[in-house]
């Protein structure tokens, strides 16, 4: 995945890049500066860059990537919140989903798991923490109920 930027500071155009393919790779007019996911099961980079006394960062959640320039995101014109302002409740949530979804339903609960982590993440960063804890409920119902659906569907054809 690539995902580039032409940002002016003072009159001058910089290119910053956002590149995946065997690692991450954050490219300031050519130079390259190699990044790593604050979540093991996500991938969430919160990149710094200063130019000029512009502050500028480069924030990925899973696949979606944005520019921060000056505290606003170019692309949806959003307020800039750090990720760092991720409550750790939201990271123990993703850690428990993944793990515990693939404890119970393999490959196909390890998905859900990470499907429900994206909403913890944008959940915990807009400060909601009830909303978090009630998609944490929902994501462990989901699990739990395909876990027997599962094992009832192997039961009934004798492969358990």
């Amino acid at each position: 995945m690539k995902k580039a930027w032409d940002v002016t500071v003072n009159g001058v155009v910089h290119k910053v890049e956002y590149k995946t393919s065997f690692g991450t790779k954050i490219l300031v007019n050519g130079n390259v500066y190699k990044t790593r996911s604050q979540n093991w099961f996500i991938n969430m980079i919160d990149y710094p860059i200063t130019i000029d006394g512009a502050e500028i960062r480069v924030v990925a959640i899973g696949n979606k990537v944005d520019l921060a320039v000056n505290g606003r995101y170019l692309g949806s014109g959003e307020e800039y919140v750090p990720l760092n302002k991720v409550p750790v409740l939201a990271n123990v949530f993703v850690g428990i989903s993944c793990i515990g979804g693939f404890l119970t339903t393999k490959w196909l609960g390890f998905l859900i798991g990470v499907l429900f982590s994206f909403l913890y993440i944008k959940q915990g960063l807009k400060g909601k923490t009830g909303a978090m804890v009630v998609s944490f409920i929902i994501c462990t119902a989901i699990q739990i109920v395909l876990m027997i659906a599962v094992s009832a569907m192997l039961l009934a054809t004798g492969m358990y």
